[in-house]
């Protein structure tokens, strides 16, 4: 399973290539546990090659945006299609996260 990490100036943008959900969280936790350990606290996660998130991918968004929040960071989330924009509507994660169908303007939402 793929992830890309990207960095540009304070805000890095993490992008997975893979659903989101119970079977394949361990990549993402140790990106994001990776992005912590540099102190890397403003993240984008591009959703635009997730194809799905189930509970157990939601509840690990909450996990991280709780972590990152301990720090004075914050999560955003870009480019969620329509099925993952629909599950993060009916969820609810919309209280918890910022949602950006751009990733430059979900990047430029830091400044």
């Amino acid at each position: 399973m793929n992830i890309k990490r990207t960095k540009t100036g304070t805000v890095t943008f993490i992008t997975p290539e893979f659903p989101i959900i119970e079977e394949s969280l361990d990549p993402l936790n140790h990106k994001i546990k990776e992005c912590l350990e540099r102190n890397e606290i403003r993240l984008v996660i591009n959703l635009s090659q997730v194809p799905f998130i189930d509970s157990k991918g939601l509840e690990a968004l909450l996990d991280y945006h709780n972590k990152i929040r301990k720090r004075g960071g914050t999560i955003k989330i870009a480019n969620p299609n329509p099925l993952c924009n629909e599950i993060l509507n009916i969820t609810n994660m919309t209280t918890y996260f910022e949602i950006y169908f751009d990733l430059e303007k979900a990047g430029r939402s830091f400044l």
